[in-house]
């Protein structure tokens, strides 16, 4: 039988090929604009979470701090206190002009400061080999050596291996023939003594036991 021919006015009996139905052509710029407002709202929220933050950071207020140099409740003297021009953070050093003698440039600061006062502020006494002489420093290796002075001898205080002392004197250019006058020997350091080159004088009324 042959198909009946599709008369004007009757109704198709299927959807061509790549056709849409009228209401699907709404729903995608309905989708994209809804979309839209989600992500407005979205951001605007995020700008109001910010604002407070940034209100409430509080600047910090400036503070007071109290010098170093200050006395404490106690009356004790503070680090930043002198005795006898050396600061108390400076124990445990022999000082001439500001520069410590002992240490790895030793050598080269003896040279540099001979002539200048030295002051020794509890320092340990390291061996004493000589009648009027003993070594001060640290350890073996980072020593110097003191010489004492005056007519009157050592004072009623006894220099002993191990004491911590104070002292003021002077450095001086040893002689070549030191150690052999002062009676120092190989093994108690004549040999450093003689490439150090300097020494340290010292009136014996100064020295005295730290406190």
């Amino acid at each position: 039988m042959a198909p009946t021919p599709n008369t004007p006015g009757s109704r198709p009996a299927a959807v061509p090929v790549g056709g849409q139905p009228a209401r699907r052509k709404w729903l995608l710029p309905l989708l994209l604009a809804l979309l839209a407002l989600i992500a407005a709202l979205l951001l605007s929220q995020c700008g109001d979470n910010e604002e407070p933050s940034k209100s409430s950071e509080s600047v910090p207020s400036p503070t007071t701090t109290t010098p170093f140099t200050a006395a404490s409740s106690t009356g004790a003297p503070t680090a930043s206190s002198s005795a006898g021009g050396v600061a108390q953070a400076d124990v445990g050093t022999v000082t001439a002009g500001g520069v410590n003698l002992l240490g790895a440039q030793s050598t080269a600061n003896l040279t540099a400061q001979t002539g200048q006062q030295a002051v020794g502020r509890a320092v340990r006494v390291q061996s004493v080999p000589a009648d009027e002489g003993f070594w001060v420093g640290t350890s073996e290796e980072d020593r110097l050596w003191v010489q004492l002075t005056g007519t009157g001898g050592e004072s009623d205080y006894k220099v002993k291996q191990g004491d911590t002392i104070d002292f003021t004197g002077t450095v001086t250019t040893a002689a070549q023939d030191l150690a052999d006058k002062v009676g120092l020997t190989t093994a108690e350091g004549a040999e450093q003594l003689a490439s150090q080159g300097h020494y340290v004088s010292v009136p014996s009324s100064t020295v005295k036991l730290s406190s």
